[in-house]
C-alpha cells in the first residue's frame, strides 16, 4: 500500500516525533511511505527514517496570503500530493491537505494531537474544518473525552481513539548532561515555552518548595516565544537561582536517567510524548489533570494528578515525592509499565488497520 503522511514540519514537538515513528513503522511493515512537510523555512529537528521517502513543499500561511492566493496554495498542495500517488493519506494536524485529498478522490485519515475542544480556530477555519472532517474516513483523537465530544456535537466525523506510543527507554548508561550540577537532584519539565504548557504556574508552584529543598533544582527544557517573560517571572518570584532554562535537547535519554522527578503543568495536552518517555525511563510524575496525563498517570500508583489551577497542590505533591525517596522509587518502578500499556506495536497495528480499511 502507498501511504502519504503529512505534517506541517518536523521541528521539535510530540506530534512530529510520533509522525517519524508512524512513517518508519509503516514502512518497516512493507508499505511505501512518503513523509510530506509543508514549510521549508523550518529546519528538521527529527531525522526521517531511512526507509521513508522525504518530500518538502512550502505553503505560506493562509492568513498572510489571503483568500484568492489560497487557491494557489491548494494547487501547489494538490500537485505535490498527486506526485506521491497515495492509496491513503494520513494528516497530522494539516487541514489544508484534506481539500486536496477531496480533489484527488483519495481516502484520508486526519489525526489531531491536541484536545479538540481547546484548539483555537477562526470562524472561517471552523467552518472549513467541520466540512472537511465530515468527509474523512476517520478522525483520530487522543482521548475518550474528545471522542464523546465529537459524537455529541459532530456525529459525522467518525472519531476513533488511538493513544500515542511509549517506547522502551535506552538501556545504555549516559554521562550526566552538562547543565545538571553534581550533587543536585533535578525536577524536569519539557515543552515549548508557550502559555498552553503552563510554565508560569510551575514557577509559582516551585516558589513554594524550593527554599525548603535547597539540594533540588528545576530544569525547564524548551524554547518558545514566552522565554523572556518566563525568565522575568522567575526573577519576580525570586526563584531564578533555583531554576535552569535549557535549550531544546534532541536526545533526552541522559536527562531522564539523571533526573529524579518529572512535572507537567500544562493547561491542555493531547497525549504528551515527553511524559510517556519520562515514565518509560522510570521517573515518577506529577501533572495537572488534563487530557492525556489523566490516562497516562495512574494517580497514587506511578504519579500524582492535581486539579487544574491548584498550584499549591501541585507544589505539595512535588514536595511529597522530593522528600520521600521510597515512594518516588516505587512510583518510578510502576511508571515503566507505560511501555506495555501504550506499546508501539499496538499503535502501528491501529493505524495500519485503518489504512487497510480505507483502501478497501
Amino acid at each position: 500500500m502507498r501511504i502519504t503522511c503529512v505534517i506541517g514540519t518536523l521541528c521539535g514537538g510530540g506530534a512530529e516525533r510520533v509522525m517519524t515513528y508512524l512513517a518508519g513503522g509503516l514502512a518497516a511493515r512493507g508499505h511505501t511511505v512518503t513523509l510530506l512537510t509543508l514549510d521549508t523555512s523550518v529546519p528538521d529537528f527529527y531525522t526521517t527514517p531511512e526507509n521513508v521517502t522525504r518530500m518538502r513543499i512550502h505553503l505560506p500561511p493562509f492568513k498572510s496570503v489571503g483568500f484568492l492566493v489560497g487557491f494557489l496554495r491548494l494547487w501547489r498542495m494538490t500537485k505535490a500530493l498527486r506526485k506521491t500517488k497515495p492509496d491513503v493519506v494520513i494528516s497530522f494536524m494539516a487541514i489544508n491537505v484534506l481539500a486536496s485529498c477531496l480533489l484527488l478522490r483519495k481516502k484520508y485519515i486526519y489525526a489531531d494531537h491536541l484536545d479538540v475542544r481547546q484548539v483555537p480556530f477562526s470562524r472561517k477555519w471552523m467552518i472549513l474544518r467541520n466540512l472537511l472532517f465530515r468527509t474523512a474516513f476517520k478522525v483520530v483523537v487522543l482521548s475518550r473525552r474528545d471522542e464523546k465530544f465529537i459524537k455529541l456535537y459532530h456525529k459525522k466525523w467518525h472519531p476513533v481513539v488511538i493513544y500515542n506510543p511509549a517506547l522502551p527507554a535506552a538501556t545504555e548508561k549516559f554521562p550526566r548532561p552538562d547543565f545538571m550540577r553534581a550533587g543536585t537532584s533535578y525536577v524536569i519539565a519539557v515543552g515549548r515555552l508557550v502559555k498552553q504548557k503552563g510554565f508560569d504556574r510551575l514557577l509559582e508552584a516551585w516558589r513554594r518548595v524550593c527554599n525548603e529543598n535547597p539540594s533540588w533544582r528545576l530544569a525547564i527544557i524548551g524554547a518558545g516565544p514566552d522565554e523572556k517573560e518566563l525568565k522575568e517571572l522567575a526573577e519576580t518570584l525570586d526563584v531564578q537561582h533555583y531554576v535552569d532554562f535549557v535549550a531544546p535537547i534532541k536526545n533526552l535519554a541522559p536527562v531522564y536517567q539523571h533526573a529524579k522527578l518529572y512535572v507537567m503543568s500544562s493547561r491542555a495536552e493531547g497525549f504528551p510524548m515527553v511524559l510517556l518517555e519520562a515514565m518509560a525511563a522510570g521517573l515518577a510524575a506529577v501533572s495537572f489533570n488534563c487530557t492525556g496525563p489523566d490516562v497516562i498517570i495512574r494517580d497514587g500508583i506511578d504519579g500524582f494528578l492535581v486539579k487544574q489551577n491548584y498550584t499549591d497542590l501541585l507544589a505539595k505533591k512535588m514536595a511529597e515525592l522530593m522528600k520521600n525517596d521510597a515512594l518516588r522509587s516505587e512510583f518510578g518502578k510502576q511508571a515503566r509499565t507505560v511501555t506495555e500499556r501504550f506499546s508501539l506495536k499496538n499503535y502501528l497495528d491501529a493505524y495500519e488497520n485503518l489504512c487497510k480499511s480505507a483502501h478497501r
